[in-house]
């Protein structure tokens, strides 16, 4: 059995409007400066699916990529719809139905010279959509589901499911090349599952040839694996002595490749500093329910927690500053330029100052969000989907 636990902007006189029924504008804060603005503009709202109002608290837990070569947007959706918009007004473009719902950011790569876009959905299938047919060019069926983005490194895609299998496949052609997994935590776990990074060899004379995989698994274990061959480099534990239930090390490894390290997190446990070479513990923070953390400017480590809030650590685990949030899920952080945004799973979007904590902006969308917010550099927007089936885009600060 699975449990959640449950996981700015703009200035306040900002008319916000989208196609079909008008909605109350958000709250922004603050109201009284023009401080939101410098944050955020407005560029687009679009509905990506029709509103349920037969469901009492929807998630729409897919995120949004970008396709700068083509001037599209894609997002999906919990009906397992793929829609492409025009990149520059968020006029519908076209879509694409899948079975089973949509998770995870879509990733467009190249195959074999054409354009694709592999999509992860909840019923265990990662698929290769050509996006000239828009068809399926390949699909790899598997027993649990894809919440995450899947990994590309040459001509190999890596993913992940929540029944703790990593898998290996030709990009090309979705053939299976290996196979890694952990004991299925049959105990209470925390909705989710860590994603994949990965270190090459020449970036480290620790990682061995063809460079090495990390992931988190739900049973609080971390591992390093073989990119290569899928063999097991090692393997620690990060969740409490005792065990228990919602013990996951769900956060996607950050790797600092200047100190030899991946930082990852347990639910239970908090920030660990691991050594790369062998996993050994190099420096740990305490703070319950920890997300994935990213590194920024200065030596900053940034993470959200479901229960304490929004942090910014030093590597070695002191605290610069932490902002107590409403309950609810924090989004792994985006950090663009000295500001620091979060998604919250029941209030929207949260911006904060990175260097001193100060609260900038909050866009309150009554819905909240609980998939991946994200920025895209090419068109300097930064993306976000509300659980009420609403594709956002905003234009960064002074940017574009």
């Amino acid at each position: 059995m699975r449990r959640s636990h449950g996981r700015g902007a703009l200035a306040a006189a900002v008319l916000l409007a989208a196609c079909g029924p008008a909605e109350p504008a958000p709250i922004v804060y603050p109201t009284t400066t023009d401080a939101p603005r410098g944050v955020l503009r407005v560029d687009f709202f679009s509905p990506i699916t029709a509103l349920d109002n037969t469901v009492l608290r929807p998630d729409e837990w897919a995120s949004v990529a970008t396709d700068p070569a083509r001037g599209l947007v894609f997002a999906g959706s919990r009906d397992g719809t793929l829609v492409a918009l025009e990149a520059e007004s968020g006029a519908f473009a076209w879509e694409y139905r899948f079975t089973g719902a949509l998770a995870g950011e879509p990733l467009p790569v190249e195959i074999g010279g054409e354009p694709a876009l592999l999509v992860s959905t909840t019923n265990g299938a990662l698929v290769a959509l050509d996006l000239k047919t828009r068809q399926p060019r390949w699909t790899y069926e598997t027993q649990g589901e894809l919440r995450n983005r899947p990994l590309v490194v040459g001509d190999v895609v890596y993913f992940a499911n929540t029944r703790d299998q990593v898998f290996a496949l030709d990009v090309r052609t979705g053939t299976w090349r290996w196979q890694y997994e952990q004991p299925f935590q049959k105990d209470f776990t925390v909705h989710g599952r860590a994603g994949l990074a990965f270190i090459g060899d020449h970036d480290d004379e620790s990682v061995p040839e063809g460079g090495m995989i990390l992931t988190g698994f739900d049973s609080g274990r971390v591992a390093a694996i073989g990119a290569s061959a899928g063999e097991s480099l090692w393997v620690v534990s990060v969740a409490p002595p005792e065990g228990g239930n919602f013990v996951d090390a769900d956060g996607t490894p950050w790797i600092d490749r200047e100190a030899g390290e991946v930082v990852v997190t347990g639910q239970a446990t908090g920030v660990h500093g691991l050594a790369l070479a062998d996993g050994a513990q190099r420096w740990f923070r305490p703070v319950r329910g920890a997300g994935s953390v990213v590194g920024g400017p200065g030596g900053a480590l940034v993470f959200g927690s479901s229960l304490e809030g929004a942090f910014v650590i030093e590597r070695g685990g002191r605290q610069r500053w932490r902002q107590q949030q409403d309950p609810g899920v924090l989004s792994t952080p985006v950090i663009l330029n000295e500001t620091v945004v979060f998604g919250h799973s029941e209030r929207g979007l949260i911006a904060y100052d990175l260097i001193t904590g100060e609260l900038l902006a909050q866009l309150d969308l009554g819905s909240g969000i609980s998939g991946q917010p994200v920025y895209d550099s090419v068109f300097h927007r930064f993306y976000a989907v509300s659980n009420r089936g609403v594709l956002m885009a905003f234009r960064v600060g002074g940017e574009g």
